[in-house]
């Protein structure tokens, strides 16, 4: 069994990064656990604790279905949080909408539909968390900080390939071990 999900890698990319490091600058008073760099990818779906044989479907299938997709550029403009300002828990940057990316997400969809996976909660919401949120000491200062990264210009990825990977849960936080990558059409 392994815990596994399907994302677009961001990296390092030094513009989300300055980005990140200028929103964790204005927010060092807060208890917020943020998501190192090298970590950040946008999660296209989290299968979670997943069989052998189960991963070798899905991945014959995600072959099948992603090859055929094109590259494309991804664009971060804004922050925001998760589920909202009363309560927040996850800080993100968020992403503009693309026809490629919803394209993607269908093509995930179908995959799951196709191998009789569980279909998400909620619909697909495009985004790419940066913080979890353990507590926010003063609120009015991290809306005004939060108000000024709302409209702001972060980055653009390339988006060339789709990783599946393993998360390895550990006593200090998540190692990720990319099991495939399946390339997108240039």
């Amino acid at each position: 069994m392994k815990r596994i999900f399907l994302a677009i890698p961001v990296g390092e990319n030094e513009e989300v990064a300055g980005h990140l490091e200028k929103l964790r600058k204005a927010l060092s008073d807060e208890k917020i656990k943020w998501v190192k760099p090298e970590k950040l990818h946008l999660t296209l779906h989290f299968f979670g604790d997943t069989e052998e044989k189960d991963i070798e479907r899905v991945d014959k299938l995600f072959e099948n279905y992603l090859a055929g997709l094109p590259a494309f550029d991804l664009h971060f403009a804004g922050a925001g949080v998760f589920p909202g300002l009363r309560k927040p828990r996850v800080l993100w940057f968020d992403i503009e909408p693309s026809e490629r990316m919803d394209g993607l997400a269908e093509a995930v969809t179908d995959v799951l539909i196709e191998g009789d996976f569980a279909l998400p909660d909620k619909p697909f919401s495009p985004h790419l968390t940066i913080g979890r949120i353990k507590r926010i000491n003063d609120q009015s200062r991290f809306r005004n900080v939060l108000n000024d990264f709302r409209d702001r210009d972060i980055a653009s990825i390339e988006v060339r390939e789709v990783h599946f990977i393993e998360s390895l849960l550990t006593p200090v936080g998540p190692v990720y071990k990319t099991m495939k990558k399946y390339m997108l059409r240039e």
